[in-house]
């Protein structure tokens, strides 16, 4: 490359800059953000995404509200970024111009909150990524589009939104097969980001209460998705069902029967938790109670939990066998029955051999 096409290539990036400051400051925040994740965890990682800034009921019901904005700049992985940042600065470039920076950040904010407080509201996931606000910035170029065309029916008639209309489909059909999109965040970012477009291209005299309302339906979303509640989520319960496993490894039977209390009190239950309930009660010398649990999950979904499942249920049966064998001898059969019937070749013999006798 010449040094003057170099000149030229410098002088157009320096332009393109000054066009739009804020595209480009907001690029280089979420490259930033997510190679000081990379430095200190790895960006897949749930846990580490959550400690950072990501998206999470728990959390939020817990008082931190600005994850509502902190997600729209965290992503998961290179390859999440990379698409975000590719189709977001050609997105977000002639919005900051025509809006100028104050008002783009007005709308992509308000997209940024609107879409967190929608996926919140609708789901329990963690969700990390600026699609939502980028789907704010689509909704205002169709906002802006609309308002300079001047009717619905050219609006409906334009190239130009036909593209914009295709670009979404494009984003979400394509993006969907590469990476695990939140819709509900694109739908919330979308419906904010065209209504603060629509009110901040209003012509004159500016009116302040459809900004009022305008704000009391934002206000009104984020305090609905952030109000406390009692139960568990999906990813507490997955933290906690961690830590129940590392107590019960370590022998710690207070420690884990704390843990399950607090799964009772969240209103949490999985089929990982039930084993680990059984597990729990063998430690408690409970092996009826354990056994139960554990023949409940012999038809499991998750392959790991069944089949530990029908390793608990026979250990505990071939005990249970084994202690019922003098006095009630008839039980002590029924039990070795159940344990042969998982696979124990000891107490098949000894089934036959009570038999014999």
């Amino acid at each position: 490359m010449s040094s003057r096409t170099a000149l030229t290539v410098h002088g157009r990036a320096l332009v393109a800059l000054a066009e739009a400051p804020l595209t480009f400051g907001f690029a280089a925040a979420c490259v930033a953000l997510l190679a000081w994740v990379e430095a200190h965890g790895s960006s897949t990682d749930t846990a580490t995404l959550v400690r950072f800034g990501a998206l999470e009921r728990g959390r939020v019901w817990s008082g931190e509200v600005w994850r509502l904005v902190t997600a729209s700049f965290l992503h998961v992985g290179w390859i999440h970024l990379a698409w975000n940042v590719a189709a977001g600065i050609p997105w977000c470039r002639p919005v900051e111009r025509a809006a100028g920076p104050v008002r783009f950040l007005v709308i992509y904010l308000a997209s940024a909150v609107g879409a967190s407080a929608l996926s919140l509201l609708g789901q329990d996931v963690v969700s990390a990524g600026a699609s939502g606000a980028l789907f704010g910035v689509v909704g205002a170029t169709l906002a802006l589009h609309r308002r300079a065309l001047g009717s619905w029916r050219a609006f409906l008639a334009s190239r130009s939104a036909r593209r914009v209309i295709l670009a979404i489909v494009i984003f979400s059909g394509v993006g969907g097969l590469l990476l695990p999109l939140d819709q509900l965040a694109h739908a919330g970012g979308l419906a904010f980001g065209a209504a603060a477009a629509w009110l901040l291209s209003r012509p004159p005299p500016a009116r302040a209460l459809p900004w009022l309302g305008f704000a009391a339906v934002l206000a009104a979303l984020a305090v609905a998705a952030a109000w406390p509640r009692g139960s568990m989520t999906r990813f507490e319960g997955a933290e906690l069902e961690t830590s129940l496993d590392a107590a019960l490894r370590a022998g710690e039977t207070p420690a884990a029967r704390r843990l399950v209390a607090r799964a009772e009190a969240g209103r949490h239950d999985s089929e990982r938790l039930r084993l680990y309930r059984a597990l729990l009660l063998v430690q408690e010398e409970d092996l009826e109670g354990a056994i139960a649990l554990a023949r409940g999950l012999r038809g499991a979904r998750e392959p790991w939990v069944r089949e530990e499942a029908r390793r608990v249920a026979r250990e505990v049966a071939k005990v249970l066998a084994y202690r019922h064998r003098e006095d009630t001898p008839w039980l002590a059969d029924l039990y070795w029955e159940e344990a042969c019937a998982l696979g124990d070749e000891q107490s098949c013999a000894a089934r036959a051999a009570a038999a014999g006798r």
